[in-house]
Order: structure tokens, then C-alpha cells, then sequence
């Protein structure tokens, strides 16, 4: 394991971090290393809705484009009279 020093700390930070750490029960450096260890083992953020739904489709249906059609007969719009 190496070490790590961070200099500079805005005090308001690090009397948060210290809150955290008591919280938690951890020491000063350990819930440090905690919130880095989350911040940084998270893969790339979620995919937003619209750009999952396009990475469901197969490469030849994408495009910026997509019409769906529906079989058969279009029904007439209805009458609101």
C-alpha cells in the first residue's frame, strides 16, 4: 500500500469528512478512503432512457429516423362533434 497526502484542505471539508468518519465509526483516513473507493469503483454513470432503448435495437434498424409501422389499416381519427 502507498500513501497518499492531500494538502490544502478547505477545513469545512475536512470537519465533514471528520463528522462522516465519526458516524460511520471509522477513522479520519479510513472513511477518506471509503468515499474514494465509492466515488471512483462506480463505472460510468447509467445510460439515460432514450439511449438504452436505441442500444436494444439491432444496428440495421438504428438511425435517426426509426418509423414503426403498424400492419393493416389505419383506423379514421375519431370525431369529437
Amino acid at each position: 500500500m502507498t500513501d497518499i497526502l492531500i494538502r490544502k484542505v478547505d477545513p469545512k471539508l475536512k470537519r465533514e469528512l471528520e463528522k462522516r468518519a465519526r458516524e460511520h465509526g471509522h477513522s479520519l483516513s479510513a472513511e477518506a478512503k471509503a468515499l474514494l473507493g465509492k466515488a471512483l469503483g462506480s463505472a460510468a454513470p447509467p445510460m439515460k432512457m432514450g439511449t438504452w432503448m436505441f442500444s436494444l435495437l439491432p444496428a440495421e434498424y438504428r438511425g435517426d429516423d426509426l418509423v414503426f409501422e403498424v400492419p393493416g389499416e389505419m383506423s379514421e381519427p375519431p370525431d369529437f362533434e
